[in-house]
């Protein structure tokens, strides 16, 4: 039995001292926050820093004892107790309690083994050498357990599933190079950890408060289509950075960068022109996510530079126009990265040049027919247009155009909307060789002509005064520019007007529903005074005489 040394007092009772001063400083805290979310916040940052604190006054205590025995069970209870804190604060961010108290069970086996490895020195080397695989093994569980809770902090279903599927795979491969001595960690992964969970803290934080409130701010300045894709864009960029800096946190503290260069070596493709890695592949995947989450972000805010009531015309033409050259920008960085330059392509494209020439003529038309719509600016995103020879007949009547609002020019082809919900994808080049009928080119206001035909018997300036008051009481004319009825000719069987009159089409994109309003209104006006609506009526003459028979209905009946 091994004898406790003097001089063992004193930094036990300093640890103990220090130990009750962080639980009576945490409960004092505590009690002056109300906030939920800043409750959470102020919890996890005063756990991770006592157990930082307290690790590290372990640790360095325990190199002023003599007795091996005494220092690595001082450092052992020191690193328990670290990490009994560190659990606590991943049990706050997750909220969660099904597994709360497995991952302390089995840092207490693995304490309990460390302590049967110190104090059994006679053991043989086979039964030394199981207990510290065992050790490491319940280590091992108590992290993955940690880590599936930890991951139900992530709010968003899509970035949880990610992390999880991909956090589990590579814990559990560096947990079993650690346990068959392929990789080590150091007394300083402790503070790798740390840093990871106040990274967490700071990720609810923006996911939480950050992002809704930038939302909240854009909601009335664009569309909450818009609002949608910045917020979900900038989740995914913030979850992207946050997965950077939780590797590069863990493989600072530890020799998982060794792991992590040796996917450098992993080649899938190696020539004397191209050499590309499993890490280049890694790499490029995650410099695409920030790249295009970031573009998807910007092509949306640069709207805001336009006044309110361009910006939804002009705007959407600077977004189309950002994101054509923005995927450009993004596609020539990304081939960099893989390694792929134009010296590589050059020989390639040589080669195959007549083949590729040909494949992707059609590409290549629409693309920069893309560039040409967006720079002439003869078609822009708002724009009221009709497209000749394009039946729509899925939802009723055929009809031989479609008449819709441009919703996007894309890369290669232009989104249409349709009257009747239907987005129409119409490749960029049609735009170039064929004929557009835009509505809104350069204002919005268009002249609507609707022909009314009445009988012979009626005055023509009562008719006249009637129409105009019709086109006074739609809501959808424009005001300020000229109405007029105009006598158009003498019909077969009515005298024909025709109601002249503007509205404004990007508000009353639906224009045979303001035909029909004017139509419903001249009905009723018309029969109330009295003015009736013909038929089309024939006279019918016979160039010979005919002869008409009338039979004896009584005689029909006999």
């Amino acid at each position: 039995m091994l004898k406790l040394e003097v001089n063992v007092y004193l930094p036990v009772l300093l640890y103990v001292v220090v130990l009750i001063i962080s639980i009576i400083s945490e409960v004092l805290i505590r009690k002056f926050i109300s906030n939920k979310f800043e409750k959470t916040v102020v919890d996890v940052t005063l756990l991770v820093l006592f157990s930082l604190i307290l690790f590290f006054l372990g640790w360095n205590l325990s190199e002023s004892l003599t007795n091996w025995n005494y220092r690595e069970l001082f450092k052992d209870t020191a690193v328990l107790i670290s990490s009994l804190y560190m659990v606590r604060a991943v049990h706050i961010l997750s909220q969660r309690k099904v597994i709360k108290y497995i991952p302390y069970l089995t840092f207490l086996i693995a304490y309990v083994l460390s302590l049967i490895y110190i104090f059994s020195p006679n053991l043989s080397d086979f039964y030394l050498t199981l207990i510290l695989k065992l050790r490491k093994l319940f280590v091992s569980l108590g992290v993955i357990i940690i880590f599936l809770e930890f991951c139900s902090a992530v709010k968003s279903e899509k970035n949880r599933r990610i992390l999880r599927i991909s956090g589990l795979f590579t814990l559990i491969t560096i947990f079993t190079m650690w346990i068959f001595n392929y990789l080590t960690f150091s007394s300083q992964t402790i503070v790798g950890v740390a840093i990871v969970l106040i990274l967490t803290s700071l990720l609810i934080l923006v996911y939480s408060k950050l992002i809704p409130k930038l939302s909240e701010f854009l909601q009335n300045k664009i569309s909450d289509r818009d609002v949608e894709v910045v917020e979900s864009n900038l989740k995914l960029l913030s979850f992207v950075i946050y997965i950077i800096l939780f590797i590069k946190s863990l493989s600072n503290f530890s020799n998982l960068y060794k792991v992590i260069n040796k996917l450098y070596l992993i080649y899938i493709i190696k020539t004397d022109l191209i050499k590309i890695s499993l890490g280049n592949i890694l790499n490029v995947l995650i410099l695409g996510l920030i790249l295009f989450s970031l573009l998807n972000v910007g092509k949306k805010l640069i709207k805001l530079t336009f006044p309110k009531e361009r910006r939804e015309v002009e705007g959407g033409s600077a977004e189309a126009l950002i994101f054509n050259l923005g995927v450009l920008f993004n596609l020539i960085i990304l081939l960099s990265a893989l390694g792929i330059t134009w010296k590589v392509l050059l020989p390639i494209a040589g080669t195959l040049g007549v083949g590729i020439g040909f494949g992707l003529q059609t590409i290549m038309n629409n693309y920069i027919s893309g560039f040409i719509l967006l720079f002439s600016k003869k078609l822009k995103v708002g724009d009221i247009i009709e497209l000749p020879s394009i039946s729509v007949s899925t939802l009723g009547r055929e009809v031989p155009s479609v008449f819709g609002k441009v919703s996007d020019i894309g890369i290669l082809s232009t989104i249409v909307r349709t009257n009747d919900g239907v987005e129409i994808s119409i490749p960029n080049s049609s735009f170039i060789n064929s004929p557009i009928v835009n509505f809104s080119f350069r204002d919005p206001y268009v002249r609507m002509k609707i022909p009314v035909g009445v009988s012979y018997s009626s005055d023509p300036l009562k008719v006249k005064e009637i129409l105009s008051s019709v086109i006074e009481e739609i809501p959808h004319v424009v005001k300020f520019l000229p109405k007029s009825v105009r006598f158009e000719e003498l019909g077969d069987s009515a005298i024909v007007f025709t109601a002249i009159f503007w509205i404004d089409v990007r508000k009353h994109i639906r224009v045979r529903d303001v035909v029909s309003e004017f139509y419903y209104r001249a009905w009723y006006k018309l029969k109330e005074s009295g003015i009736e609506i013909p038929f089309s009526q024939r006279d019918v003459w016979f160039r010979n005489p005919l002869k008409v028979e009338v039979e004896n209905l009584k005689e029909e009946e006999n």
